[in-house]
């Protein structure tokens, strides 16, 4: 690959200690290890192994989605803070080989050729729905010509949506399916049930939900998506939470999406107790009580 294209490649891939996708695949598998035995358990001196290559591969993946988004956003170019423009054939070609790295990279998971298998599908399904989200953002950003029809089952009617979730438009949508993804991959990893897998899996999709449309409207302050990673990797961190009354000034929709975040959560509360807030439970828990920022 040429270095200019490696370049856009390697910027677009996300620090991994700010990516809530990265945290959330990394404590999915952590609570997958503590609360599932699986027919292929990970030792826990190698379990750093098992989870390494899978969140390498959702950073990668999490690479593509922004590249594939900011070209969607672009006219005639990419701009990076102001700098100068970004060929539209280099990024392209950059975000196919970090999709393309996504897959590769599960190869090096030392795991059974049976949980490896099941690794490809949920990322085949995870980036195939990525990808039809990313088409219909296409669709519905053409611009219908003079006297043309306007395919009411292909686009949205915004009087049809006056009740739907304010939040989750389709740039949410598509964070909220990495996210998912990234739920259910690191879960499937250490051979979590399939029970624990769609609880995470709903995890991960409202609380991307909730702080990706938040962040939207408070990118001057800390990405409330930064401060849920940071405190879901660290059991130590000291960060502040509040209450539920203190959520009060969030709006109503990212409310109903934390408190579906908290509803999933309660159905692997008798497996694994949640009380301990540096338990991988504990801090799931605490990641939906990050502070937000009035408006």
């Amino acid at each position: 690959m040429a270095p200019r294209i490696r370049t856009v490649a390697v910027e677009s891939v996300p620090a991994r200690d700010r990516s809530l996708s990265a945290a959330l695949c990394t404590v999915a598998g952590e609570v997958g290890f503590e609360s599932e035995s699986g027919d292929d358990p990970a030792t826990p001196g190698a379990f750093a192994d098992v989870l390494e290559p899978v969140v390498t591969a959702v950073t990668l993946l999490e690479g593509y989605v922004s590249l594939r988004l900011t070209l969607m956003s672009a006219a005639g170019g990419l701009a990076d803070g102001g700098g100068p423009a970004v060929d539209r054939d280099d990024a392209i070609l950059a975000s196919d080989f970090l999709h393309a790295g996504a897959y590769a990279t599960l190869a090096e998971t030392p795991v059974s050729d049976r949980r490896r298998l099941e690794l490809y599908r949920l990322l085949l399904e995870g980036s195939t729905t990525l990808t039809q989200q990313c088409l219909a953002r296409i669709d519905a950003a053409e611009p219908v010509a003079p006297g043309e029809r306007v395919d009411t089952d292909q686009r949205t009617d915004p009087a049809a949506c006056a009740d739907a979730d304010e939040t989750v438009d389709d740039r949410f949508e598509v964070a909220a399916t990495l996210a998912e993804t990234a739920g259910a991959i690191g879960a499937a990893t250490v051979g979590a049930s399939t029970e624990t897998r769609t609880t995470l899996r709903r995890y991960s999709h409202a609380m991307m939900t909730a702080l990706a449309s938040q962040s939207s409207a408070t990118s001057d302050d800390d990405d409330p998506r930064a401060s849920a990673a940071r405190m879901l990797f660290d059991p130590t961190c000291q960060h502040a939470v509040v209450t539920d009354e203190e959520l009060a000034y969030a709006t109503p929709a990212v409310e109903r999406s934390l408190e579906r975040a908290r509803t999933a959560l309660e159905a692997l509360v008798d497996d694994a107790a949640c009380t301990d807030v540096s338990s991988p439970l504990g801090r799931l828990e605490r990641a939906t009580r990050v502070p937000f920022h009035r408006e």
